[in-house]
């Protein structure tokens, strides 16, 4: 695994957390999966090491990191319990950076300082029934009423809902058609009118937290409105970082530990008197598998250090994102195979990460819907190097 460029204090932080993982997070990475809980015990360890609110800045009670730091220890998480690694990217990312970037300074004062501290955790809340990456779709209405916005509509797909204290919603304030008419509140776990749905039963990321939101007559403080309708556009620029600071690391961090356990595998496994590391045609298969990596791993860190030099570019973030999305269903589907029966069997964490990986194709935008993204940059002449 190469460094690509990395200071010794991001290094630090890579090592560091990849030992907190490897002792504190592994041994309970396959349980959490089995009895769809989420390991929220794991993020007040991470909260007490620090590593919480890193890109927040020192006045709130953060690191003043960059987006690089923030991809290190998601990918280091991820090698070692993957819903971990999506619990910690929801609570310290698209929410509190979108607080950060233009949130009011009340909202900053009250949220930041206490998500800082691993005391608030948050959620992304704008799937709906008919409302996935077309956002102008959105149905959840927030209507005005005295001091009071009142939500009517329910939400899918939300990561973390089951543990999060402060949800940041999508809904409809406006009806001004498309992304016009769509805003953002912020709603605090139990406000009256606001329950959290049945847990959703997915092919992986078990111990997320994922659940449906829903609204009944739901009464929010109209100090809790985040975005005024016709500024959604804003909040989209938010959810691009996170597109390379969430998705894409959680898909590094599960090929990586894929790749080295079947590595592990092959040199210990014998067949007709010899390993099965000795069969060339297996041989390219794990270079295949670690070319994959490190080309998805080149990517990401580009990307992230593009964000933190202030240039941003939505060709790298659905490039990144895309990218990293196929070669973990490549990786962790050739590691399958090449554990033999051992892929599928629920003692060994090979089928684990392949199902784990699947369902990263398809949230934070499916990989079409990059495709198309990367296309229009492309013709727009956007895109370059």
């Amino acid at each position: 695994m190469q460094d690509l460029g990395l200071t010794e204090e991001q290094r630090l932080i890579r090592d560091n957390v990849r030992a907190l993982a490897r002792e504190r997070f592994a041994p309970g990475a396959a349980l959490a999966d089995k009895q769809y809980q989420a390991p929220v015990a794991n993020l007040r360890v991470l909260a007490d090491h620090g590593y919480t609110g890193m890109c927040m800045p020192s006045a709130y009670g953060g690191s003043e990191l960059g987006l690089l730091e923030n991809v290190l220890v998601v990918e280091q998480l991820a090698r070692y319990c993957a819903n971990t690694a999506m619990l910690f990217s929801c609570t310290d990312g698209a929410t509190p950076r979108a607080i950060l970037g233009i949130g009011s300074e009340a909202h900053k004062q009250k949220y930041l300082p206490r998500i800082v501290k691993g005391e608030l955790l948050t959620a992304w809340s704008m799937s709906e029934p008919n409302a996935g990456s077309d956002v102008g779709n959105v149905q959840t209405r927030a209507v005005r009423e005295g001091d009071a916005f009142v939500l009517n509509g329910s939400k899918l797909w939300c990561t973390a809902a089951q543990v999060s204290d402060l949800f940041l919603v999508l809904v409809r304030l406006d009806p001004a058609p498309g992304m016009k008419g769509v805003g953002a509140m912020l709603v605090e776990r139990g406000t009256p009118g606001f329950t959290i749905g049945k847990h959703l039963d997915l092919l992986g990321l078990r111990g997320t937290g994922m659940a449906e939101l829903v609204f009944d007559n739901c009464r929010v403080p109209a100090d809790n409105l985040f975005l005024p309708a016709g500024r959604m556009r804003e909040l989209l620029g938010v959810l691009d970082a996170d597109r390379i600071s969430g998705n894409p690391p959680v898909c590094l961090g599960i090929a990586q530990s894929a790749f080295e356990n079947v590595v592990a595998h092959v040199k210990d496994r014998q067949q007709f008197g010899k390993p099965l590391a000795d069969n060339q045609g297996l041989q390219w298969k794990l270079a295949d598998m670690a070319m994959d990596i490190e080309a998805a791993r080149a990517l990401l860190y580009r990307a992230a250090m593009r964000v933190d030099e202030g240039r941003p570019s939505i060709a790298d973030t659905s490039i990144t994102k895309a990218y990293t999305n196929q070669m973990a269903v490549r990786v962790t589907n050739e590691a399958m195979q090449l554990a033999g029966a051992y892929g599928l069997s629920e003692e060994y964490p090979f089928e684990r990460y392949f199902r784990d990986a699947r369902g990263m194709s398809i949230g934070y935008g499916t990989v079409e819907i990059h495709r198309s993204s990367i296309a229009r940059e492309i013709i727009a002449g956007r895109y370059g190097v």
